[in-house]
């Protein structure tokens, strides 16, 4: 998340929405062209929240539980703002693939990096494999061996080697 804020401030961004398109591919590990895809009614907004219905996903084709994004974070003002703002039947950020790539590119490594760093978070957190699947779409356990990261080891061993009573 630091690294995250840290770019974000720093970023230099043409309008809103821009900014509002990447704080919501952080916070919700979509890929681009699913937020790109998404419509008005994809979103419910309430007091002290977002809930993103993201579909079928891209990958694999399944259906997500709607994602929770809390109006609590940085930059949730400006996607909800996005988001309300929309006519309903219309795309929240009607962009080309290349736009929302270009948008990401100016900020962050490459589009990928937002979703990898999400998700590497998550496991890090310690939820679980099966909670992770579903929360980002993938299938299969195997598919999440490139987010895992960095692990404390040290940790691990500490946990090992603790005396039960």
């Amino acid at each position: 998340m630091e690294e995250f804020l840290e770019k974000m401030k720093g970023a230099c961004f043409t309008g809103k929405k821009h900014k509002a398109f990447l704080a919501l591919l952080y916070y919700s590990g979509v890929r681009v062209s699913e937020l790109l895809r998404a419509k008005k009614e994809a979103f419910k907004l309430n007091e002290r929240s977002i809930l993103f219905d993201v579909g079928q996903r891209l990958k694999g084709g399944l259906v997500t539980p709607p994602l929770y994004i809390g109006l609590d974070l940085p930059y949730a003002d400006e996607i909800a703002h996005a988001i309300r703002y929309t006519r309903k039947g219309e795309r929240v950020f009607p962009y080309s693939r290349m736009t929302g790539y270009n948008i990401v590119s100016r900020v962050f490594t490459y589009p990928h990096h937002l979703r990898l760093s999400r998700i590497t978070n998550i496991l890090q957190k310690g939820f679980s494999i099966p909670e992770v699947k579903s929360w980002s779409g993938h299938r299969s356990a195997s598919s999440l061996d490139s987010y895992i990261g960095i692990v404390n080891i040290q940790r691990i061993g500490e946990s090992l080697n603790e005396k039960k009573p």
